[in-house]
């Protein structure tokens, strides 16, 4: 089966992974989001502040690189949104696709895991029979989009599992405007 799914190991430095963990569980600032996340669905376990939006940019522009790439893409692709994730235990995601509601503009998915010192919390994409438990500074890529790719996460049974993820796409009137089009 060929599976469009890409994941690419020490994507993001330790450096920067701790740095973004640090602000989740005790932010060095926090600022109110500006309007336009009003408009987009679900939440962020980052603080709004100049150190997660700097190493979030960071990364955008090669989590973007590497989505055009791997889907061979004549367009260039753009972050619509990204955002941080904490998973506690007894936590799961039910499988879903990225590109609901609000935002059905989403056509990529790029998950950076920060941590791997937790039990459970495997990503899963059931109508690919594909599961994978993620090492840290590590990424997964995959459509965001398709019914066929609807991913879940398993339950966390220990530990805190700490993510960044981006919500991506080719329709440049969809860009965060915080990453813009770079």
């Amino acid at each position: 089966m060929n599976r469009m799914i890409k994941i690419v190991e020490d994507f993001i430095s330790e450096q920067d992974a701790f740095a973004l963990v640090e602000e989740m569980q005790s932010p060095s600032k926090i600022n109110p989001y500006p309007e336009y996340y009003k408009d987009r669905n679900g939440g962020t376990a980052f603080p709004y502040n100049n150190r997660v939006m700097d190493i979030l940019k960071k990364y955008s522009v090669r989590a973007n690189h590497i989505q055009q790439e791997f889907f061979n893409l004549k367009d260039k692709v753009i972050v619509t949104k990204a955002f941080g994730s904490w998973w506690q235990p007894g936590q799961s995601g039910s499988p879903h696709i990225d590109a609901i509601e609000k935002e059905p503009f989403i056509e990529y998915s790029t998950v950076i895991y920060l941590n791997d010192d937790y039990e459970g919390g495997e990503i899963y994409f059931p109508k690919q029979n594909f599961e994978h438990r993620p090492k840290s500074l590590s990424a997964v890529f995959f459509p965001g989009n398709k019914y066929e790719y609807l991913h879940g996460v398993k339950e966390i049974t220990k530990g805190n599992r700490f993510t960044a993820l981006y919500m991506q796409s080719t329709k440049l009137d969809f860009a965060d405007p915080d990453f813009g089009v770079l």
